[in-house]
């Protein structure tokens, strides 16, 4: 069980340390911010749950790793989608061009 919550925490730091740079570095957000953070949170949460519950059927710690590098990615761009702009393109499109 202690394994389960320490795996958690450290897969959602990426996730919690995107959306403070995204914070940072994109702030006209209006009180979008307000809906975006928690919505964020909870649906990468969920989806981290979803795999460990998937991972622990594995045993190779190769496909396990793969499976890991793809959630934490996921997570990170979910940040990123779902981050508002008030009045500028999304973030995504500021951050490609």
């Amino acid at each position: 069980m202690k394994k389960l919550i320490l795996v958690s925490f450290l897969t959602m730091i990426p996730s919690i340390a995107t959306m403070f740079l995204l914070i940072e570095f994109f702030p006209y957000t209006g009180l979008g911010r307000v809906v975006s953070i928690p919505a964020t949170l909870f649906i990468n949460i969920t989806i981290l749950l979803i795999s460990l519950r998937i991972t622990q059927k594995f045993k190779s710690i190769v496909f396990k790793s793969l499976i890991w590098l793809v959630v934490i990615s996921l997570s990170v761009l979910l940040a990123m989608i779902l981050h508002p702009q008030e009045y500028l393109p999304s973030v995504l499109s500021q951050l490609w061009n």
